[in-house]
């Protein structure tokens, strides 16, 4: 595959940096992210704040799914978070051989914190961080009864 020449510039900047000694200058090309991906640094910018412009309303509305089915948002919880822990490990963690295997640990660290499975890649540990976070909150509320006030908002 060729470079275009725009590339074969961004790339000879590089280059020239990584020789650079001291703090680095700007480079001559201002948006690597453009030249590269085709997607310019502003219009990244923009998609972050959006998100983030968004995210109270997302997050209220998740909240308000959860105290509305507690159960249901442990179980789907639980079930997302060890597929993704099983496709994370999967080939490469020895005690990993089925996705029961990646929902046993899953829900202990959603619990107890213990079994005789550990992630071994950095993905893996970091799903199981997260559900080692959230898991045992939702863990607790799991049997509790919906909340009907949500619930009747719902229908």
């Amino acid at each position: 595959m060729a470079l275009t020449q725009e590339q074969e510039l961004a790339l000879d900047d590089l280059v020239r940096l990584a020789h650079q000694s001291g703090p680095a200058a700007e480079p001559a090309q201002p948006d690597w992210l453009q030249t590269w991906l085709g997607i310019s640094r502003q219009e990244v910018r923009d998609t972050v704040l959006g998100l983030l412009d968004k995210k109270d309303a997302l997050e209220g509305r998740l909240l308000d799914w959860v105290e509305a089915n507690p159960l249901d948002a442990s179980l789907e919880f639980l079930g997302v978070a060890s597929w993704l822990f099983y496709q994370a490990e999967k080939d490469l963690n020895p005690k990993i051989h089925s996705y029961i295997d990646a929902f046993y640990y899953i829900s202990t660290c959603a619990s107890v914190g213990y079994a005789d499975i550990f992630a071994v890649t950095q993905t893996g540990r970091v799903i199981a961080a997260l559900v080692m976070i959230v898991g045992p909150a939702m863990a607790t509320r799991s049997l509790d009864r919906p909340n009907t006030s949500h619930s009747q908002k719902e229908k």
